[in-house]
């Protein structure tokens, strides 16, 4: 296999997600070609310097590396296992990284199926945010063998910022999902805890700065809850998303006899919220189950519509930090 940016890529997958991830290998000197079910997806990545394909096997063919940064298990093994997939079109030797956020045990199975084709594999879940993605500094978990998460270590350096190594294959899904389910809880409690004040009569702007300053901060309350606030709720992560990673950590536990109280909790929460609001909202609209109870929305001016990140620093578009 070739190294660094001479590595040819197929990239499968161009969702919120994925968009970042690949456009940070295109910007980076890589030879990619993509794919995606919506073509209009890879416009903005072909204007790049991308190639398009069709199909899986356009975007396989001549690949040193297939990714796929897909929405769900299923989707995954249809790609990767299915008629005219990874398998069938990545040529021996190749390897194959499933950014998708997936299911463990699955996940060996594809890797044993991979083997017998002379395939490598490593799964690569990514964590942080999709507005991290956009800015090659999102967190990249990588599982599998050493040897070859050594030869493809250019490539993810590049797509992302801390790149941290879990181990054995499995070990990388396993912490991503853990690591969903954290942030969904603290959702959850942030919109808790701003609604008390707010009810109050506190300022929600002055509320925010106050958590922030405190021990009750988080990643996910200086980032989702200035979506909450300014009324866009837009995270580029939808309810189905939020509710497949729950039921994904939730499984696990059970098989690994781990009580989750918390954990189902707020997946029994956000599955309510899917059903009021729909499976494509996106997930921070959970803070709107207990706005409507309230009868009090959680807004303050000056909060974005979306995120950025800058020059390393979460910053809000269009605005500079507050205080």
């Amino acid at each position: 296999m070739t190294t660094s940016s001479k590595l040819k890529i197929g990239f499968i997958g161009l969702g919120a997600l994925g968009q970042g991830l690949c456009s940070s290998l295109v910007k980076g000197g890589f030879q990619v070609t993509v794919t995606d079910l919506n073509k209009e997806l890879g416009k903005p990545l072909v204007a790049c310097g991308a190639h398009w394909a069709d199909d899986v096997a356009g975007a396989c063919k001549g690949a040193d590396v297939v990714i796929t940064a897909l929405p769900s298990p299923a989707v995954s093994r249809k790609v990767v296992e299915g008629a005219g997939g990874v398998f069938e079109n990545l040529a021996s030797g190749g390897v194959w990284i499933e950014m998708s956020t997936t299911d463990f045990e699955d996940l060996q199975r594809l890797h044993d199926a991979a083997a017998a084709r002379g395939i490598s594999v490593l799964e690569c879940p990514v964590t942080g945010g999709v507005h991290l993605a956009n800015s090659g500094e999102i967190t990249v978990l990588v599982g599998g063998e050493q040897s070859v998460y050594q030869r493809v270590e250019p490539l993810l350096q590049t797509m992302g910022g801390q790149i941290i190594y879990m181990g054995k294959l499995g070990n990388a899904s396993v912490v991503k999902v853990v690591t969903n389910m954290l942030a969904f809880i603290h959702l959850v409690a942030a919109a808790e805890a701003m609604m008390v004040p707010a009810k109050y009569g506190v300022d929600p702007d002055a509320t925010y700065r106050a958590i922030r300053a405190s021990s009750g901060n988080s990643f996910v309350h200086e980032t989702e809850s200035k979506l909450i606030l300014s009324g866009s709720y837009n995270v580029k992560f939808t309810m189905d998303l939020a509710c497949k990673d729950l039921g994904l950590v939730n499984n696990i536990a059970e098989k690994l006899g781990v009580p989750l109280e918390l954990g189902s909790m707020t997946q029994t929460i956000f599955t309510r919220a899917r059903g009021l609001f729909g499976g494509q909202a996106q997930s921070p609209e959970v803070a709107r189950m207990i706005e409507q109870a309230c009868g009090l929305e959680l807004r303050a001016p000056g909060y974005p519509l979306e995120l950025l990140a800058e020059d390393g620093a979460l910053r809000p578009s269009g605005t500079q930090p507050k205080a």
